[in-house]
């Protein structure tokens, strides 16, 4: 069911990964050409970990049928998509604004103010779209800059599709007959394909947690520093790590996307939009309810930061981590940044 999408997503990663294209040459006698369930497992691999856990539970046995439930998973995962690109964005916005790199008209920051406070899809769309906008006025290289090329009109008008009212758990609260479930699976994995071929350059980037920094300094030489990451493309949970050592340190306890692991420099601090427990050591009572996963912002209410999981469905009280209150802090902080109008400097 799912071959059509995993064919040209694949096809588009390897333009950006050519060490992918070998999964695409079959033997003349091989009748059964390309294994799609290699090419879909690469994928979850390649995307960044909220994206790739929505596609493995897309790509597994149970939703073969074009049913709710499947339904349901294609819409979650567009939403997912949508929410990761518009959190690198923001990111970036953050820091272009410290830099005082860029200047906000007061129609952006007002509705922007009032769009953050819970995020939706159709908030998603806003933020990709509007921030898009900014950057263009401003004349700002992108971070990612496939970013400048791919997101155009075309791409925005994808993004603007009609979109059902969802319970918190993210089912349809609106009745469909079987026949329109149907028919709203195929319109909704077109959707999604034409996406994710769009944001297939993320593969070329690496979203990581960096668990430690430690400092190493010989006689007579000058001091490196040996970053341990956790790498966020799995497909499954348990994150391979491994260790950069660079004369220069980068943000700590955090997740971050880089560029290239040769220059950990490069990067954008996805926190406290994109946040990770697996680092939480479990020492108090009150921390016996925190589970270990990829957590990413959904709501500020009441000076409370609201996350949603990637792997827990449930919901989960996260102000007793340690560094909840830093969280709390930095999120106050870009707000700050980005809504005073007419912001030239931050001091």
């Amino acid at each position: 069911m799912n071959e059509q999408l995993i064919d040209a997503v694949f096809k588009k990663m390897a333009e950006y990964k050519p060490a992918l294209q070998k999964y695409l040459i079959t033997d003349d006698d091989d009748d059964d050409g390309v294994d799609f369930r290699i090419l879909g497992d690469l994928i979850i691999k390649n995307f960044p970990w909220p994206i790739g856990v929505e596609l493995r539970r897309l790509f597994s046995g149970s939703m073969r049928q074009l049913d709710r439930s499947r339904l349901d998973q294609i819409f979650k995962t567009i939403e997912r998509t949508m929410q990761f690109i518009s959190f690198v964005l923001v990111a970036q916005l953050w820091e272009e604004r410290m830099k005082n790199e860029i200047e906000l008209p007061e129609d952006f920051t007002s509705q922007f103010e009032s769009r953050f406070s819970v995020m939706t899809l159709g908030n998603y769309a806003w933020l990709i779209r509007s921030i898009c906008k900014v950057f263009g006025q401003n004349d700002t290289d992108h971070f990612i800059i496939e970013k400048k090329e791919i997101f155009t009109k075309k791409f925005f008008e994808m993004l603007d599709f009609w979109v059902p009212e969802r319970n918190e758990i993210g089912h349809y609260q609106i009745n469909l007959m079987q026949d329109e479930i149907e028919k709203r699976c195929v319109e909704y994995e077109e959707k999604l394909k034409s996406i994710l071929v769009a944001i297939s350059f993320l593969v070329r980037y690496k979203l990581v947690t960096v668990r430690q920094i430690n400092v190493m300094k010989q006689k007579h030489k000058l001091a490196q520093f040996n970053h341990h990451f956790d790498l966020l493309n799995s497909s499954d949970s348990d994150f391979k790590g491994t260790e950069v050592k660079h004369d220069v340190f980068i943000d700590s306890n955090a997740v971050l996307i880089l560029k290239d692991f040769k220059v950990p420099n490069e990067f954008l601090n996805l926190s406290p939009l994109i946040i990770d427990t697996h680092t939480e050591i479990i020492d108090t009572k009150d921390k016996f309810n925190i589970k270990k996963d990829i957590f990413l912002y959904t709501k500020y209410q009441n000076n409370k930061i609201l996350y949603v999981g990637t792997e827990v469905t449930g919901k989960c009280d996260l102000s007793f981590l340690s560094s909840y209150n830093d969280l709390v802090a930095q999120f106050n902080e870009m707000m700050s940044a980005i809504l005073q109008p007419g912001l030239k400097a931050i001091s």
